[in-house]
């Protein structure tokens, strides 16, 4: 693998990196892009809200009628400087709270520092533990496709924290970059390393379903069915429906096709009505779905093997994330007698999956369990509150799954993966274990007058 960092620091092999800039010439580009998607992602947290749009970025055009934004303060020249423009931003105080400023000010100078950061921590192998510095076509697709994650996770994030929802302007996206990236650049898998004949170590990416599995030579009927059927279910479980278990599974399956395929019709006057039409989401999901399979049999067709692996992996991972997390949301649901997790979670553990492989998923959500707990302590000595955003918990695992992959993949859960398809029935056994919990804790709170009123009914 060729060496991207020289002695002199200054970065070699590259198209997205000149050799002929002088290194800060370099780094002082990095910073700019950083600035620039600090200043996107600020936009999109207050712009792709569902409930309400704060006008808080100034490329946001203020409303005709200003007395819906309480008297927002003409925008000025300085407000649309990064950074430094946000201080002046407190004189709407009043419309948007003491303060409101500092966050989106924040996040542009994180990305202003961290991109140059993250783009020599990947040169200097980071993702792979520095044993072996990887060649530049493996770090700036990473770095592509790493920092579109980590952006789209970070407008999710705020949005989760802001509304308890995750939109699927972050995740439709997200995913589908994920898979196209997974099929024409198979290095931008998460690597391993793997003993070589001689008893060396060398780096492959994770394509296959476990550990020392050796990928079939070409994809077979099974798995382009399989992709098929992952790919359509996504799609499927993307389209706006209600469900409405309680009826009987008859009933809630008409409504969910009511609601996604025949709106109610419009009175125009008492003698007349407007002609249903399909809803607009449901038109490009429909279309998206015939994209897709057309785009998956042709990659199975077409691609190289590897290639075709690369995109099954991807497949199989944003398969997984979204199962686990819609696993859990049934059974905490059906154990505590009401949504115990947002339907935002599933897409947003989907696109996790379909990016880094179902291996860094299962990897991201015990992180993320970890992390939530950190979370919850601290919010019940801070406000008593017993209401979680799980999605920024979830984006928080992910984040440590990818900077500290060498070290928990090698140290802790290869071994694990190891096990094959027991780590099925080792999942299917937690869920049980889960719903016994929970059902447990919902007796033992009703058994001591701690259940709340919803918990009562």
């Amino acid at each position: 693998m060729s060496l991207l960092v020289a002695t002199d620091g200054q970065l070699n092999s590259g198209p997205l990196m000149l050799d002929a800039l002088p290194f800060a010439l370099q780094m002082l580009i990095l910073g700019a892009i950083g600035l620039v998607i600090g200043v996107l992602i600020n936009w999109a947290i207050y712009a792709w809200t569902f409930f309400e749009i704060r006008r808080i970025s100034p490329w946001m055009k203020l409303p005709e009628d200003n007395q819906a934004e309480k008297k927002l303060s003409p925008r000025r020249t300085l407000d649309y400087v990064p950074i430094i423009g946000w201080p002046g931003r407190a004189r709407d105080k009043t419309a948007f709270g003491r303060g409101f400023w500092i966050r989106p000010m924040l996040i542009e100078l994180v990305w202003m520092i961290g991109l140059p950061w993250f783009y020599l921590w990947l040169a200097g192998g980071g993702l792979v533990g520095q044993e072996i510095v990887p060649s530049w076509q493996e770090t700036e697709t990473w770095f592509v496709l790493y920092t579109i994650f980590l952006a789209l996770m970070t407008i999710g994030t705020f949005i989760d924290f802001d509304e308890k929802m995750i939109p699927d302007s972050v995740t439709l996206p997200g995913t589908l970059i994920a898979l196209l990236v997974a099929a024409i650049a198979p290095w931008s898998r998460l690597p391993e390393f793997v003993k070589g004949g001689l008893g060396g170590e060398s780096l492959r990416s994770i394509t296959h379903l476990y550990p020392d599995q050796t990928p079939p030579v070409a994809g077979t009927w099974q798995e382009l069915a399989i992709g098929l059927a992952i790919f359509a279910i996504w799609v499927w479980a993307l389209l706006p429906k209600i469900s409405v278990w309680y009826y009987g599974w008859g009933t809630s399956i008409r409504f969910m096709y009511a609601h996604a395929f025949r709106p109610k019709r419009k009175t125009v006057c008492s003698l007349r009505t407007q002609t249903r039409s399909l809803p607009g989401v449901t038109l490009f999901l429909s279309l998206l779905l015939l994209a897709g399979i057309a785009a998956i049999v042709l990659a199975w067709l077409g691609l190289p093997a590897v290639n075709w692996q690369s995109l099954y992996g991807s497949l199989q991972g944003l398969a997984f994330g979204g199962t686990l997390i819609w696993s859990i949301r049934i059974v905490g649901t059906f154990a505590l007698q009401r949504e115990a997790m947002g339907f935002g979670d599933v897409t947003l553990m989907a696109m996790i999956g379909a990016t880094l492989g179902w291996q860094a998923t299962l990897v991201s959500f015990v992180a993320a369990m970890f992390v939530v707990i950190l979370g919850l302590v601290i919010q019940l000595i801070i406000t008593r509150s017993q209401e979680l955003a799980f999605g920024p918990y979830l984006c928080m695992g992910a984040a440590i799954a990818i900077f500290r992959w060498d070290g928990l993949w090698s140290a802790s859960f290869r071994g694990v993966f190891q096990l094959g398809p027991a780590i099925w029935a080792i999942l299917g056994s937690s869920l049980i274990l889960m719903a016994v919990m929970l059902l447990g804790l919902q007796w033992i709170k009703t058994l001591f007058g701690l259940a709340g009123p919803m918990e009562k009914e």
